[in-house]
């Protein structure tokens, strides 16, 4: 055989050795999951901290103190539904697969109704809000880190 084959055949194995350990020790191309192998643990006491924020920000009733939480309310979800999960890919590719995590099927209908109203508010200049309705959406927000033992 010519020497330079098997030097090629020697190269490719070292490499697919040393692919494969690195597969063995959660080496990944994908989110979610922390440089040793295991997603990241949910850290409720961010979550609940966190939380308070946002409820700091609603009690303050200004328009623009309700627009951030409910920015904060989604991206706090965003968080447990990554640890969770461990998925690539969007907040609705995550809500899409988030559909049984939650006690029950109005749940997950009200998360998406809120994260629909967070777009609402994050791409419309113009959309005026009502305290109302901010206060229900940050309940189904609430809810859903219930159902998901985030709060």
């Amino acid at each position: 055989m010519d020497q330079a084959f098997l030097y090629l055949v020697l190269w490719a194995l070292i490499f697919a050795v040393i692919f494969a350990i690195l597969i063995k020790k959660g080496w990944t191309l994908g989110g979610g999951v922390s440089k040793k192998g295991k997603r990241e643990r949910l850290d409720t006491g961010f979550v609940r901290n966190k939380w308070q924020e946002i409820q700091t920000l609603m009690n303050q009733g200004r328009p623009s103190a309700h627009k951030v939480a409910v920015m904060d309310a989604d991206k706090l979800l965003d968080y447990v539904l990554k640890t969770k999960l461990g998925t690539n890919g969007t907040m609705k590719d995550r809500l899409i697969k988030s559909r049984n995590l939650y006690a029950n099927y109005q749940t997950y209908k009200d998360v998406g109704f809120a994260h629909g109203y967070r777009n609402r508010v994050a791409h419309d200049e113009r959309l005026e809000l009502f305290p109302a309705e901010v206060k229900k959406v940050i309940s189904y927000f609430e809810r859903a880190l219930r159902d998901l033992k985030a709060l």
